[in-house]
């Protein structure tokens, strides 16, 4: 991994974090839209499972040690969002990954409140869970319509592009025996 995309996620994860507590859960109140989580979704729409599940870990975890509730919660849930939407990537339409990205965090977000809601933390409930999942998943939307193409053009830069192995000759015939 190229040293210029450690600092730029680095850096996208303490803005999203930042938005989030300042104008993006403010604004939203009480709905839980996530701008962190949908960042993750969008990387991983870009870069794969594997980019994304590392990413999400990293967010989430960062996200829950700045927080009151339980350690892990937020990264585990943030996990899940980064391993399915870049499995469930099209990369062909940015509607169609935006939709994707919106669904994973909206169910992230309940999946993190019912698990708040196990472990007796935050005054999660069920029913929270349930009442703010479509409003969630009309919030998340709008937010991957501007994140996704954002991220996209950010990671398909020459500065940030991931580094893709260049085979040659010598290479495919020592391979082969």
């Amino acid at each position: 991994m190229r040293r210029a995309r450690v600092f730029a996620a680095m850096a996208a994860i303490l803005t999203a974090l930042l938005l989030q507590a300042t104008l993006i859960a403010p604004w939203s109140e009480p709905v839980p839209v996530s701008l962190p989580a949908v960042l993750v979704a969008a990387v991983a729409l870009v870069d794969g499972p594997g980019t994304g599940l590392a990413f999400g870990f990293a967010a989430g975890l960062l996200a829950d040690l700045g927080s009151t509730h339980p350690a892990g919660v937020l990264a585990m849930c943030w996990l899940l969002v980064g391993v399915s939407c870049g499995l469930a990537a099209d990369r062909a339409t940015v509607r169609r990954d935006a939709a994707t990205a919106a669904l994973g965090c909206a169910l992230a977000g309940a999946l993190a409140t019912v698990l708040l809601t196990v472990l007796h933390s935050g005054g999660a409930t069920l029913g929270a869970a349930a009442a703010h999942l479509l409003p969630s998943l009309v919030g998340d939307a709008l937010l991957a319509l501007a994140v996704v193409p954002l991220v996209r053009a950010f990671l398909r830069t020459q500065s940030l592009r991931a580094p893709h192995p260049v085979l040659t000759e010598l290479d495919v015939v020592a391979s082969r025996g």
